[in-house]
């Protein structure tokens, strides 16, 4: 019977030590498991504070899009205002350059941007342009040829080359 209680005794104990190692297997386990749940919560948290912080750039960003095309329409609205005055100057200027002498307004148009220059030849009478360019080309013969060129079309239609 000695035989038998000792015998029940180790097979108690070998149970015990095994369900021992098996308790502290699971509770290791157990531990791994609470930090990886710590990891994942701080990752969540991280990645919601993000998308909080990228919510609020994204706003930002649609708000100064609304600026942005506030004051574009707002910037357009006055160039159409400038070109309209500009217009209407040059055409007094035009107006003013017709009943000039052409000697006296070719003197002043040659010192013009060439540009602006053009755009007061497009709106003289072909007789007063032809007049003052005739004028201009004693005085600035090269600035007199750079106007000529860029009334002139680059194609006439219905002509070969």
């Amino acid at each position: 019977m000695t035989k038998i209680l000792t015998a029940v005794l180790f097979t108690a104990l070998a149970f015990t030590s095994v369900h021992a190692e098996n308790l502290a297997d699971l509770q290791a386990i157990s531990k791994q498991l609470d930090a990886r749940k710590k990891d994942l919560d701080n990752r969540e948290k991280n990645i919601k504070t993000r998308e909080e912080r990228v919510k609020a750039l994204e706003d930002n960003l649609i708000q100064k899009e609304i600026e942005i095309r506030k004051m574009q329409s707002a910037v357009t609205a006055r160039l159409k205002e400038i070109k309209v005055q500009e217009d209407k100057n040059l055409d007094k200027l035009a107006k003013d350059y017709s009943s000039a002498k052409a000697k006296n307004a070719a003197q002043v148009i040659v010192k013009m941007d060439l540009d602006k220059a053009v755009q007061l030849f497009q709106r003289l009478p072909s007789m007063t342009a032809g007049k003052i360019l005739s004028a201009m080309g004693t005085i600035d013969a090269a600035f007199a040829a750079k106007i000529s060129e860029r009334l002139t079309p680059d194609k006439v239609q219905g002509v070969q080359q």
